[in-house]
């Protein structure tokens, strides 16, 4: 199979796109479509946060005449259909009559895997599927492209169980059971450092990457942003795939993946395998709102620096004999917190300003 890549900016993008798939020959297979594209709860525009509307209006100009979903499943807790109004996908719809479904809530049907049985979205059995990622770093899975995307396909308690059993098993695991017929990742506002989060940076690509197998696509992506297959190990790498339109060596950059850490508090303790962005990203919202005050400051400096606070994320991990007074965050942790004595602030996320009154 083959990859498109080409130059794009968001005025530019429909018709980017439509060169980018005649490039690899696409053509749907099925009368009604399902768009997945990658969206958060909010976020401004422009940041690089989310797939932006422009490229799945290429998509529904490029499709024009079939019945049209676009579908998102929010992160646990948040709604999508609130997230479709505030980043554009609303109007868009509205304009084309395109249908916006809440993957939380539509018809599913169970799918055989690796670990057992998914219930995925029946959309995927009757529709033409389109995975339109948002290229973007990510503090846990090293990049979140076409791969990392469809676990928006999941339940709410499916995403949580994809932590436990291992991310890097499970994504990997889920592309086996489904893939899409075509895999399209939105690079014209990229997103590096401290992804996927809006207090990561925007970066000025300026691409739209396309094909048919997501994995290639993926591996195009991984390679454009300067990263080593080492550094998105849910990837399979791919030795050579073919590419046409702009060369890799013309528009490759390195994206930066610098986590700050936590402000430089000591002892974060974190189970890899089944804590989630989610808790990272409360703890260290929770962190930054103390750095706002003089209180604070002065809280975080005993805590962090002086006094020995040990934070736990996810199930458990071994912690040193040493260890001063232990927090466990999230209700990943509760059964460990339990075991131990330790104390627990719940959610799935914990709410941040929680978090900061009982550091």
């Amino acid at each position: 199979m083959t990859v498109a890549i080409v130059r794009s900016d968001e005025d530019q993008a429909a018709d980017a796109l439509a060169r980018a798939l005649d490039m690899i020959q696409y053509k749907p297979t099925r009368d009604a479509v399902f768009i997945k594209p990658n969206l958060p709860d909010y976020a401004p525009p422009g940041i690089g946060l989310y797939t932006d509307p422009a490229v799945v209006e290429g998509l529904l100009r490029y499709l024009a005449g079939r019945p049209v979903v676009i579908g998102e499943g929010a992160i646990v807790g948040r709604s999508a259909m609130e997230a479709f109004k505030r980043t554009g996908y609303a109007e868009l719809a509205a304009r084309y009559g395109a249908q916006l479904v809440d993957l939380n809530d539509t018809p599913r049907v169970d799918v055989e895997w690796e670990l057992g049985k998914l219930k995925l979205p029946a959309l995927l059995q009757t529709h033409e599927y389109i995975n339109v990622a948002k290229m973007k770093t990510h503090v846990q899975t090293g990049v979140t492209l076409g791969m990392k995307n469809q676990k928006g396909l999941l339940t709410a308690a499916d995403k949580k169980r994809f932590h436990k059993w291992g991310l890097t098993r499970s994504i990997m695991a889920l592309a086996h059971a489904i893939s899409p017929r075509l895999t399209v990742v939105d690079g014209i506002v990229a997103l590096e450092g401290l992804g996927p989060w809006r207090f990561g940076a925007p970066v000025d690509m300026g691409v739209l990457v396309a094909g048919a197998d997501m994995v290639e696509v993926d591996n195009v992506c991984v390679d454009l942003m300067g990263f080593s297959h080492h550094h998105a190990p849910h990837i399979p790498l791919l030795e050579h795939v073919a590419t046409v339109g702009v060369p890799v060596s013309e528009v490759r950059r390195r994206f930066q993946m610098d986590f700050p850490g936590y402000f430089r508090f000591r002892n974060v303790y974190e189970h890899l395998s089944d804590s989630c962005s989610g808790c990272n990203a409360a703890l260290y919202l929770a962190f930054r709102s103390l750095r706002k005050s003089r209180w604070g400051r002065l809280r975080f400096l005993w805590n962090g620096q002086l006094r020995r606070t040990d934070i736990v994320l996810g199930s458990g991990v071994a912690l040193p004999p040493e260890r001063g007074r232990v927090l466990c965050l999230g209700d990943c942790a509760a059964a460990y917190a339990e075991k131990l004595g330790f104390r627990l602030i719940r959610g799935c996320p914990p709410d941040p300003a929680d978090i900061a009154r009982r550091l």
